[in-house]
């Protein structure tokens, strides 16, 4: 049984503590970043507008702190954390020591 904070299909590279950065979605829109921000998962999101009438655990978002404050394309921001759908996110590759 699973609990109601728990992210039902999240993909198990995904989690709090994750560096990722956010790719560029396929058609571009006001709610667009700039570039490709990076950042830390520090939170499960919550539901995105695009996300409201999708089935009940078929978009999984995770609250993203930035690296440095970002812009949205529309010039809104600047934004240090945002709820991000998941299959916009990248994990890091992991830095050799």
């Amino acid at each position: 049984m699973r609990k109601r904070s728990e992210q039902p299909d999240s993909d198990p590279r995904f989690g709090i503590g994750v560096q990722v950065h956010v790719s560029e979605p396929d058609a571009a829109g006001g709610d667009d970043w700039v570039g490709e921000p990076t950042g830390v998962i520090v939170a499960p999101g919550t539901a995105s507008l695009r996300s409201v009438n999708l089935p009940a655990g078929s978009t999984t978002n995770w609250v993203v702190a930035f690296d440095e404050p970002q812009y949205r394309r529309d010039g809104r921001g600047p934004f240090e954390r945002a709820s991000i759908e998941q299959h916009l996110l990248v994990v890091a590759e992991p830095i050799e020591g």
